[in-house]
């Protein structure tokens, strides 16, 4: 997300993918969701470690753009 982003001006039904439990209950997902300032190589670390599952194989990733 952008350096400015504030979860309070999302749009109210969307909301919900920034809140890990509520998320979690209503999709059987994880969201992750990181401001752009953590660096790329942050993002790639972080990338890297989620989108390995606990047997080493690798599980698809989702990115999602809020418009």
């Amino acid at each position: 997300m952008d350096e400015d982003f504030e979860v309070e001006r999302v749009p109210v039904p969307a909301r919900v993918l920034f809140d890990s439990i509520h998320s979690k209950l209503l999709f059987e997902s994880d969201f992750f969701w990181a401001r752009a300032s953590i660096g790329e190589e942050v993002l790639q670390l972080c990338l890297d470690t989620y989108q390995t599952s606990r047997n080493f194989g690798k599980r698809g990733i989702v990115e999602l753009e809020l418009r």
